[in-house]
């Protein structure tokens, strides 16, 4: 987080980039925090002064006195490198709420139960009489909620604050609302929404059971500091007045129903006469813990105009928008009052044009015929151009019904596409010859976002749950082009929520608590390993991996009760959704398991538990003998039943041994002649056979896999289905009752893009790129690769092009990173910062 606010951690960790255009080591670095610019700028750390600390670390924890809530602190870094000395400018971090002490609010909310559909409004006036210096707004508002100073909304936020398990962990933001305040009277209105928190519409997944399920409540605090230098405070209380409005209904999987003749003018201003409305109610906390937000909130990053309207009658009508997105749709229109607009939102259309929902709505069980999957409606109250845009709900969706209750003007300007997800910064770029390769990229890049809500989730449609394999499968190459760090930071905090007393872990987290946790078995439970891992891998930083090593250890204990009587683990998914060949389950849940004991050797060392490494290293050699002795035959040097992810997976895991190697990775070339080169795998052999190919020589066998045109294939999917997003299963076709259209889980061949075609990779024993292994190929139908990643040292690129028999390729590394450069046929090079061009010959 830059210029962070409302934080409450007590030693955040402080990170920097050095920008040069040569090479630069930083041999020793020091932090200064003060209270004021004036003061660090001065070199006055009256906070504190870190002193000079040897370390090539662009990351230091802050380790001064304890911090104080609702204060702004400055930073200043100097890097020291011989002689010379470098200093950043300041900058600021400001704490919010440090504990829950620092509450003076309650929380409140109004007279119905949970069962009551209309959300409540809460407003309070107040009187500001003398000059502000600053305003915060400290806010946690469930479900969901809309925060208005002065009849201004606050934020750009949507769906704030984040999904948690609501019993255990609550969000809540700080906004710096300094100019939304007034001298004079002034009045907060929030209006607050369903969300996760109040699931009324049952589904499979039993949210409408959570055990936190409630009537919508809030905590919302105020705090006005004075040029004088006095505070006041504005407290949500029982002195808040609440009443229902235009909100008859909201629901996450459903939609919103919107009634405009009950909105009520300047409700949220100053002077609103609310004599009819009644006194909030103090209520509880639903969690012990109400934790500041840290990562990017949901809010919209697009627009899309419809590419397409046809009319189907009077009052029918079919809203093209082109792609296949999350979000929701924006409508403008005039009518009479009373009049009402249905918009279902679906991603195919059937055969006669019309919208298809087959897909989306095995999952929601309604208690009434309103309850469709994905639908909004709104009443018009009847005054001119009325605009709406439904809060506290999102879809999955290409295509929109939209049906009037009676015949108004529908074109083109009727409706806007808003394109929202968790607001990552994009920090990457892939590019190249094949056109085919980048629409694929498109397409990865967009379910990725669609799928990216506050948790990784499987798609933006029927479910929207944070299935935990789904999620992993696709971290490095979500990370490799966008900056959602901060999300699965969060994530993995769920994942500590999620654990069972028995330590095992659901396979979607957040969970209702109120499915079979078992069901989805290890494979799913390995993102409690590998996330935290592969964070730190990608930023540096083993903070997720000291939240998670409890939870970790716990688990590892529990899935040893679990081995049938050879040891081994036979129990939850395995490739989910293969296309024709089907790897047994014990062979790939007990080599998961076997790499969590390697990840956890590896994250007790990083901790500073040494003691326990050797445990875990034990283990897995106790497991890679039981795979070997089960599943691998020595003579055809195979393993299992001798899928493609059968060959694949002893290589991605290191399970083969050493000697068998080579010959195992040309068998598996040998499998994949046998098909034509097409892929037959799923969820899981989408992320290890690409990798596993190339890690043993054979990208080109991986590229020809990955640009395929005929079913199955990504290719397929986007030259025979116009596919503008990732698909849940190669099959969409004989799938199609079933298939989400917009899944993410297939989207790792981004990341194999970034790391074998432009050959960006990390060496294992440098995290966060400080050490680069630049190792592209330059496989036979690709004439050009573009590739960047913004790392934690700074822009990387790879760059490379084929005139005849030349290729030339460019290299950009960071000024404070080290590069070994492997081409074919040439001896490794070792580089410093800076860019670097090199020719071969081939």
């Amino acid at each position: 987080m830059e210029e962070a606010l409302g934080i409450d951690v007590q030693n955040p960790r402080i990170m920097w980039k050095i920008n040069s255009k040569s090479p630069f080591k930083q041999d020793e670095c020091r932090l200064l925090v003060a209270s004021s610019k004036e003061n660090v700028m001065k070199g006055k750390a009256d906070i504190w002064d870190s002193g000079k600390i040897k370390t090539e670390d662009q990351l230091v924890y802050y380790e001064g006195n304890r911090l104080k809530s609702h204060t702004r602190y400055w930073v200043m870094v100097e890097v020291i490198s011989g002689n010379k000395t470098i200093k950043s400018q300041p900058t600021w971090f400001e704490t919010g709420k440090m504990s829950l002490t620092d509450w003076n609010a309650s929380w409140i909310t109004d007279d119905h139960n949970s069962d009551y559909e209309p959300s409540p409004m809460f407003r309070k006036d107040f009187t500001v009489n003398k000059n502000i210096a600053s305003a915060r707004y400290y806010i946690s508002g469930l479900g969901y909620y809309e925060l208005f100073l002065n009849g201004e909304k606050i934020g750009n936020n949507l769906l704030d604050p984040g999904f948690t398990d609501y019993g255990k962990r609550v969000l809540y933001s700080t906004y710096d609302v300094t100019k939304a305040i007034k001298k004079g009277k002034n009045a907060a209105g929030i209006q607050l929404g369903n969300g996760w928190y109040n699931e009324q519409t049952p589904t499979v997944w039993n949210f409408h059971q959570a055990p936190w399920k409630d009537r919508p409540r809030l905590i919302c605090e105020l705090l006005i500091t004075y040029t004088d230098g006095t505070q006041e405070k504005i407290l949500s209380d029982n002195s808040w007045k609440t009443s229902t409005g235009p909100y008859l209904f909201d629901n996450i999987h459903v939609g919103v129903t919107y009634d405009a003749r009950k909105e009520q003018k300047g409700w949220n201003t100053a002077g609103f006469n609310d004599s009819a409305w009644k006194n909030a109610k103090l209520t509880t906390s639903p969690a012990p813990l109400v934790e500041a937000m840290k990562m990017p909130a949901i809010s919209f990053s697009d627009l899309v105009t419809p590419v397409s309207v046809t009319q189907k009658n009077d009052t029918t009508y079919i809203v093209d928008m082109g792609i296949n997105f999350a979000g929701v749709c924006s409508l403008k229109i005039k009518g009479p009052a009373g009049a009402s607009v249905k918009l279902r939102h679906a991603e195919m259309l059937d055969k006669e044009g019309n919208i298809d929902q087959q897909n989306i709505n095995m999952h929601l069980r309604p208690r009434n015929s309103r309850e469709v999957i994905q639908t909004d409606i709104y009443t018009l109250k009847g005054q001119g151009i009325e605009e709406f845009f439904p809060q506290f709900t999102y879809h999955g969706f290409r295509y929109i019904e939209v049906t009037l209750s009676e015949p108004m003007v529908i074109d083109k300007n009727t409706l806007t596409g808003v394109v929202m997800h968790s607001n990552v910064d994009k920090i990457g770029s892939f590019e190249c010859s094949n056109e085919l390769l980048n629409k694929i990229n498109e397409i990865c890049n967009r379910s990725y976002l669609s799928n990216l809500f506050g948790i990784p989730t499987d798609c933006p449609t029927r479910e929207k749950n944070g299935w935990m394999a789904d999620g992993f499968m696709v971290q490095e190459a979500g990370m490799f082009t966008y900056d959602s760090r901060n999300v699965y930071a969060k994530w993995v905090r769920d994942m500590i929520d999620a654990q069972e007393e028995n330590g095992n872990v659901p396979g979607i987290v957040p969970t209702s608590w109120k499915w079979d946790s078992n069901w989805a078995g290890p494979i799913w439970d390995a993102a409690i390993f590998i996330v935290p891992y592969t964070l730190y891998q990608y930023t540096g930083d083993i903070e997720t991996i000291r939240e998670i090593y409890p939870t970790a250890e716990r688990y590892m204990k529990y899935i040893e009760t679990r081995e049938d009587e050879r040891g081994l683990i036979n129990h939850g998914l395995n490739d989910w959704l293969f296309y024709k060949a089907e790897t047994p389950v014990d062979f790939m849940t007990t080599s998961y398991v076997y790499w969590n004991n390697i990840v956890m050797a590896k994250m007790s060392e990083l901790i500073g538990r040494s003691d326990q490494k050797q445990k875990y290293l034990d283990k897995a050699a106790v497991l890679k003998k039981r795979i070997n002795d089960n599943f691998f035959d020595t003579k055809t040097v195979s393993y299992s039943n001798k899928t493609q992810l059968a060959y694949a997976l002893p290589l991605y895991f290191d399970i083969v041994p050493a000697e068998y190697k080579d010959r195992l990775a040309e068998n598996l070339r040998e499998k994949m002649k046998e098909t034509d080169g097409n892929l037959d795998f799923g969820f899981i052999g989408s992320v290890m056979v690409p990798d596993a190919l190339s890690e043993t020589g054979n990208t080109d066998a991986a590229f020809r896999m990955a640009t395929k045109t005929t079913l199955p294939s990504w290719g397929y999917w986007i030259k025979e289905t116009d596919a503008t997003s990732l698909y849940e299963t190669w099959d969409v076709t004989r799938r199609i009752g079933d298939a989400s259209l917009n899944h993410p889980s297939m989207g790792a061949i981004n990341a194999w893009m970034y790391k074998y075609l432009a050959g960006i990779n990390l060496d294992p024993a440098e995290p966060a790129f400080k050490k680069i292994i630049i190792k592209p190929s330059f496989v036979q139908g690709l004439d050009w690769v573009k590739a960047s990643h913004d790392s934690q040292q700074g822009v990387i690129k790879s760059e490379w092009k084929r005139e005849g028999n030349k290729v030339t390729l460019k290299v950009t590394i960071p000024a404070t990173s080290t590069a070994s450069i492997i081409l074919p046929g040439e001896t490794t090079k070792e580089v410093k910062g800076g860019e670097h061009v090199f020719t071969i010959n081939q």
